[in-house]
């Protein structure tokens, strides 16, 4: 899931779903990438999925303790006024160039420990500092902040939803894909039920298609049915996602004459994600 908001001029989002394997982090990746090269937009990336740095393999950075003045981590903890106020340029220390347009603020250790803490922390103050992060420190600075959050429901996936509300769900086949769309409007619903937050679905993305499958075609065919003007354009299986991955760039850093024929189409429906999604923000 994708949640998007517009607060004090700035554009956010963050990747939510809560199964693994459909595409999320590459999902963000292609997303940010789009919004800065396609639409001129200041965008950060910041990874809260886990300690593995998914999106820093995405596009090639080596990521160390030491190379970190300032984690993601500390923003969640009780002393983030003593180090924003102590390190000059905290947020450029950071951040990490991806090389393709956006800057990547990397996931880190101390992750765990901070959701831990969470759980310590009032619940009328516990899922707000992700949301002050972005309006106090981001926004005079970016247009466009994409978060990638861990794929299950805990306190810092909950703080990433607080700031957010509308959604896109990338979603793929599988042994339960007549289930999975179900699955996302229960998931939403007891997030609404348990939780200060407020996600809505704005957009499902079908992910990893093979058109060559007929559990893919019904697959498409039974998003497209259940939500006729959120559903996204597919975007079909391509050994080049897996393979430019691996070698740290996204399928926008590729020349057209180097991608498969199934590379340039799943390129081209993550590019026409990306514009409904901002359409569907400014409405």
């Amino acid at each position: 899931m994708l949640y998007l908001y517009m607060k004090n001029g700035i554009l956010t989002a963050a990747t939510y779903v809560q199964k693994g394997g459909v595409g999320k982090t590459t999902t963000a990746a292609h997303v940010a990438v789009a919004a800065a090269q396609n639409h001129d937009l200041n965008t950060l990336l910041i990874d809260l999925a886990g300690t593995q740095n998914d999106l820093a393999t995405h596009f090639g950075i080596s990521i160390d303790e030491e190379s970190i003045d300032a984690p993601i981590s500390a923003v969640f903890g009780d002393q983030w006024e003593l180090i924003r106020n102590g390190i000059d340029n905290v947020v450029e220390r950071m951040t990490f160039d991806t090389g393709e347009g956006p800057v990547l603020i990397p996931a880190d250790p101390g992750l765990g420990a901070a959701d831990n803490n969470l759980a310590n922390v009032p619940r009328e103050e516990r899922y707000d500092r992700l949301a002050d992060f972005i309006a106090e420190d981001l926004a005079a600075t970016y247009d466009f902040v994409l978060v990638d959050l861990p794929g299950k429901e805990d306190n810092i996936a909950i703080s990433g939803l607080y700031a957010v509300e509308d959604v896109i769900a990338p979603l793929r086949p599988g042994a339960f894909e007549r289930n999975q769309l179900e699955n996302l409007e229960a998931d939403l619903q007891e997030i609404r039920d348990a939780y200060p937050v407020d996600p809505r679905l704005a957009m499902v993305l079908p992910t990893m298609i093979d058109r060559r499958t007929t559990q893919s075609s019904e697959f498409v065919a039974d998003i497209r049915e259940a939500y006729p003007d959120i559903a996204g354009l597919q975007v079909v299986s391509t050994q080049n996602i897996g393979d430019y991955q691996e070698a740290g760039s996204t399928l926008f850093a590729v020349d057209d004459d180097e991608l498969y024929s199934t590379g340039q189409e799943a390129l081209d429906a993550y590019s026409t994600a990306t514009d409904q999604l901002l359409q569907t923000l400014r409405q």
